[in-house]
Order: C-alpha cells, then structure tokens, then sequence
C-alpha cells in the first residue's frame, strides 16, 4: 500500500466495506480499523474511514457505540483520545492468522458480559473490530454466540458472513468454531454414561459437581463465568434440563464474585501491563525522535563546518593571488628603478670631450638652459656638425703650405 512507517495503510484495507450491519439478536457489529488523520495522504477521500466517520455512520442508522473491543496486534492505526469520552475501549491485543489464547477468549466474553450488565437498561452497541474486521473479529464474536449463547456454529458463521458484508477468510478459525458443535456433543454423551454408571455407588457431590459443569472435566476450572448472576447448582435442582432463571443465592453466587473478583484483577492487571508497554513505546518513539534530532544537528554541523574549511580554502587562495600580485609589481618597480639607476650610472661614468657641447654627442648636456636662448633640445644624442666654409679655407692654406716647405 501507499506510504511508509506510522502512515503506512494495512494491506487490502481498501478492499473491504466499512462497517457492517447490527447482528441481530445481538449487541454485536462489526468493521474494521479506523484509521487517524496522519493515514488520509495515503488515501483517496471516498476511501477514508476514520474515528470520527464510524461515530457518524452509526448515527445515521439511529444507533449508539458503547463500547469498542480493538484486537489489532499495534497502536499505531488511531488513539483513545480520537473517540468521545463518553464511549469505553478496550484494547486486547491479538495476534493475526493464530487461533486466539484461552486468556484474549475469557477477556472478550469478560468485557462483553460486563457491559451488558451495566447497560440493560439501554440499547447501546459493542462495535468490535481487527485490522480487516473479520478473521480474528468474526472468531471472537462466533465464539461467544456458540460458548455463551448456545448457537450453532455454522448458524453463527452463517449470521456474521452476511452482517458483516464479507466471509471469514482463514479456514483454521472455521474448522476451530466447527469443532466446538462436536466437543460440545461429545461432552454430552460422556456425562450421560458417567451419570448412568455411577447413579448406585457415586456419592452426590461429583454428580452436582458434573451437572454444575457440563462442557468441563471435575479438575478443570470453567472457561467463561455463567451468563446469568445465580448459580447453576439451584436450577438444577427443580429441572435438570431448563436453563431458566436462579431463585436463590447461595455457594455458587460466592463462588461468582470471587471468579469476577479475580478477573477483575486479572484485567487490572492487564491493563496495567498494557499501559507499561505503551509507555514503553512511546519512549522508544522518543528515543528515535531524539536520534533523529542529534543526527539532524550533527549533519547541520558537519555542513557548516564543511562550508567554513571550503571558505577559508577560498580565502587562502585569493590571499595568495593577491600575494603574486604584490609581489610581481614589486619586482617590475624595482626593475624599472635599476634600469633607472643603470642609465644614471651610465651618464655619469662619460668623459667630457674638448669639443663644444653642440659638436660631441658624448659631451654631457648643460644643466640649465634659458628657454628663450637656447632651444629645446632632442633626446637623441648630438651629432657632429660640419666645418664652416672660413674653416676649410684655412686648412687647405695649411696642406699648400706644407707641400711648399716639403718640396723646397
């Protein structure tokens, strides 16, 4: 089915009808699981079936809830604070596809017994109900018909099938509530040829302890309290076969309460273990939601953590980048200054020529210079500049004249 963990809806669920109908004759009806808010994700709304949806159903047909008997094996499907205060609940867990214990037998006939004596006044319900109210529901409810109401067992099978809308499925529960009709019959024959044997010699007391216990052995103590208040050592007495009311109170009425009293400890008891084992549920429930949290706030720091190392690895590197930077531009300055120096090394190591400043190229350049006497002048070094006319004149005179003297 759709979902998972706490809102994870039962398998084939959906395929079942509701509710049933009142059986008649009874107080009984039958459905299955409602199921809490958290489980309507999971379903399509004509397909929900809640708490709050059973109370209203019931209600439509003009009848009341009194009482629910919840047999489902968890307390995961709805809450007791889902239902109205005024409306009692029991839980008895019973595992599924397991014929149920002589113990989860006696507390369903206890609880329904209990409730039909505090309620005669009234027509209230007993809804009963397992995951898909009708295996482990529809032996529970057929046991009590055939162990306290003396129905047959196809006959009570046959009433369930059609109330409920849907046959019991498990084939071990029908052939269990079959065997009861043979049991039953067989502890019959088997009382009537004690009763013959020992009619001479057997004292009183094993008679009427065997006509007292018909369905039981002498050592085996009864399996649900007798369905009405007085005992049934009187109404044997004035008939051995009438199953009408008692008329007098006497040992067995003692016996009664005590057997009441003691399931009734019994059921305190139960329902004591059970409030343990829900208290020990709920915290292991919040055990794991803790774990949970502590994981969620380890992975949180774990993240931030991540993100700062992956902060300062980004930081670190910019830090270096910049750190080339600084350090190329540091180089190129001081390059750039000792190619600066060279040049100054350069013009201060030249010696100075005879010639004038305009004449030399190597001739330094004069520090300062009026700017309307003299030019500007270029970067480039100063060339050589040609002899005047007056000068060439003078040194050919001088080459005629040595020619002269060499030739003389």
């Amino acid at each position: 089915m759709a979902g998972r963990g706490a809102s994870r809806v039962p398998e084939r669920w959906t395929d079942y009808i509701p509710l049933g109908c009142r059986m008649p004759g009874t107080r009984f009806i039958a459905f299955k699981v409602p199921l809490k808010k958290s489980f309507d994700q999971n379903l399509l709304p004509e397909e929900r079936f809640s708490p709050h949806d059973l109370i209203r159903k019931v209600k439509e047909r003009k009848e009341e809830l009194g009482l629910i008997i919840d047999l489902t094996y968890t307390t995961r499907y709805y809450g007791r604070e889902e239902l109205p205060p005024t409306l009692r609940y029991s839980k008895i867990l019973t595992m599924g596809h397991e014929i149920p214990n002589r113990k989860t037998i006696l507390r369903f006939k206890y609880l329904v017994k209990k409730f039909l004596m505090h309620n005669k006044d009234n027509d209230k319900l007993i809804g009963v109900h397992c995951t898909h109210g009708l295996n482990r529901t529809g032996y529970l409810v057929c046991r009590y018909l055939i162990d306290v109401e003396g129905m047959e067992p196809n006959a009570a099978i046959e009433l369930f099938n059609k109330c409920r809308g849907h046959p019991i499925e498990r084939t071990n529960y029908i052939q269990d509530l079959q065997k009861r009709a043979l049991k039953n019959s067989c502890e019959v024959k088997n009382l009537g040829s004690d009763l013959v044997r020992k009619k001479g010699s057997a004292p009183a007391k094993p008679q009427k302890q065997l006509v007292k216990h018909p369905q039981h052995h002498l050592s085996q103590a009864p399996l649900a309290v007798p369905r009405n208040p007085g005992s049934t050592k009187n109404k044997q007495r004035p008939d051995p076969t009438a199953q009408g009311q008692p008329r007098e109170l006497g040992h067995g009425a003692l016996g009664q309460r005590q057997l009441e009293q003691k399931q009734l400890k019994k059921l305190e008891q139960r329902q004591q273990e059970h409030l343990e084992q829900r208290q020990l549920e709920q915290k292991k429930l919040e055990r794991r939601q803790q774990k949970k949290l502590e994981q969620k706030q380890k992975k949180k720091l774990e993240q931030k953590q991540q993100e700062k190392l992956e902060q300062k690895q980004h930081n670190h590197l910019e830090q270096r980048q910049q750190k080339k930077l600084k350090h190329l531009e540091q180089n190129h300055l001081e390059q750039k200054e000792q190619r600066h120096l060279e040049k100054q090394n350069y013009l201060e190591q030249r010696q100075p020529c005879s010639l004038a400043p305009r004449n030399c190229w190597l001739s330094p350049a004069p520090k300062k210079k009026h700017k309307e006497l003299f030019p500007s002048q270029s970067p480039q070094p100063w060339l050589p500049q040609e002899p005047s006319p007056a000068r060439k004149r003078r040194h050919r005179h001088r080459k005629r004249e040595l020619k002269e003297q060499e030739m003389s």
